[in-house]
């Protein structure tokens, strides 16, 4: 068992705070660290807890938005850029990862199960190329249903967990100091000079409250944590799904994804290729039916193999960069907060980017796609789907003023919840798995949204920005800093 790092407790002084100690945080922390930089990274949980642990663990660097629209959209040399600092990314983990982490490198499949779509992929075979990717066209790809697509050489997979706790064993090797339990209050000043910081553990047999003065703070919680509205509705949250499962008849070791909206996704989780994991059915968070998702997962799933036992399944909140690219630099309008959000599905590859582009920033060292990145910029070719993300941020704050249905908690079963009004009080209601009644006030505490109750990972859900919170009402993640209010019985 790895041993558990402490939690901050009184005043702490550093050149720069990260925040957030997953692959993003612990990246650019080492590459500050390199720099001469002193850093402090507090994790408001544990190392591979959060979002990264989650991960399926792809490494690609294929475009998400696809390499036709990914050229269109910036030009071929600045596209071609930045598939560059992908590819460079999966060098880096490729050199900082031990044998432990069972690093391999394995071609990827982009396909398509329907034949009409042949010149569709045709083109984005091409352009794949252009953007310097090693492409080959394939009449047959190696995985069930499919009938044409492109192989990606050199593309690679992990094991995730053993990569984060060996990257964060290097910051401290390297002279970083790492915090867990420890949430820290997200800058809101121009400038800020320190931070108030609060345990989400108890210390002893009471919460404990400290405070890091910094030069520059790195907001890599994934998710979009300062006072720039912007962001918000640039990054919307979107949920998920993975399942893990055992297969009679290995697969070939590959990464496979196809082109449907949204995608499904699939490679290996053994060596042996009969265990593996697959994904899809993104939804925007609060906004779908989540069992409904993971059933539809299970049944692509079960169409396409022979399942012998589903060993595990499991939801994860990614943002998603309304123009299709990452915001990675000074946050906009202030001057030492550095963020990295909108990673999309590829966090791994965009994280580890994200560690050398901001550690470079604050060295004041030049940075190629600086401008690309930068998380100020306003794309003219996104703004209606900013519009859209707003109107569904708008329809989502207006529910707090509407009728609420009524609901009656002691017909709840373990397992359910719902928001309404319980014996004459609005409020969000759940009996958890334990049979256990939790009565909470259903406004998140980030920026007032109502909460959804999700069946699926028996969490609330906020569709505004994608705070999500324990059946307890505890917070578990995204921008709320605490959470949900007990309304008592």
């Amino acid at each position: 068992m790895r041993s558990s790092r402490p939690t901050l407790q009184g005043d702490q002084v550093t050149d720069v705070l990260v925040m957030g100690g997953g692959i993003t945080g612990l990246s650019t922390a080492l590459e500050l660290l390199e720099r001469g930089k002193r850093v402090i990274v507090c994790e408001a949980m544990t190392i591979g807890a959060g979002t990264t642990g989650g991960s399926s663990a792809h490494l690609d660097a294929h475009p998400e938005i696809g390499p036709v629209k990914l050229i269109s959209r910036l030009g071929i040399e600045d596209a071609a850029k930045y598939t560059s600092m992908r590819l460079r990314a999966i060098d880096v983990i490729e050199h900082r990862a031990t044998a432990g982490c069972a690093f391999q490198r394995v071609p990827a499949y982009f396909y398509s199960e329907n034949p009409a779509h042949e010149k569709r992929l045709r083109d984005a075979s091409q352009a794949a190329g252009q953007l310097g990717l090693d492409v080959q066209w394939c009449d047959s790809v190696p995985i069930a249903s499919a009938v044409c697509g492109y192989a990606i050489a050199n593309m690679a997979r992990i094991d995730i967990q053993q990569y984060l706790h060996e990257l964060a064993d290097a910051v401290e090797a390297a002279g970083g100091v790492i915090y867990e339990n420890t949430m820290v209050s997200g800058p809101v000043e121009k400038h800020p000079a320190e931070l108030e910081t609060t345990s989400t553990c108890t210390v002893g047999a009471e919460r404990v409250t400290g405070k890091v003065t910094f030069g520059d703070v790195v907001c890599a919680v994934h998710c979009n944590d300062t006072s720039a509205q912007q962001l918000y509705l640039q990054t919307p949250a979107y949920q998920s799904y993975v399942i893990a499962a055992r297969i009679k008849e290995s697969l070939p070791d590959a990464l496979f994804w196809d082109d449907s909206e949204p995608y499904f996704y699939v490679r290996r989780a053994t060596n042996d290729g009969m265990t593996i994991l697959a994904g899809g059915c993104d939804h925007r968070t609060g906004a779908g039916d989540e069992l409904a998702a993971m059933a539809a997962l299970r049944k692509w799933l079960q169409d396409r193999f022979d399942v012998e036992e589903i060993v595990s399944q499991w939801s994860a909140e990614l943002f998603e960069p309304t123009d299709g690219l990452p915001f990675i630099g000074r946050a906009p309008g202030m001057e030492n907060v550095w963020i990295a959000t909108g990673l999309s599905g590829v966090g791994l590859t965009l994280g580890t980017a994200a560690g050398w582009v901001i550690a470079d920033l604050i060295s004041g060292n030049d940075v190629e796609l600086a401008d690309v990145l930068c998380p100020s910029r306003v794309s003219l070719s996104s703004l209606g789907d900013v519009v859209s993300e707003g109107v569904t941020t708008a329809a989502n704050y207006a529910e707090r003023v509407l009728p609420k249905n009524q609901v009656d908690a002691d017909s709840l079963a373990p397992g359910e919840g719902a928001v309404g009004t319980c014996d004459g009080v609005q409020m969000a209601v759940c009996r958890d798995r334990e049979g256990c009644l939790h009565r909470l006030d259903p406004i998140c505490t980030h920026m007032g949204g109502v909460v959804r109750w999700n069946p699926l990972e028996q969490t609330w859900d906020c569709p505004v920005h994608g705070g999500r919170f324990a059946a307890d009402g505890s917070r578990l993640y995204g921008p709320p800093e605490s959470g949900l209010d007990d309304i008592g019985s």
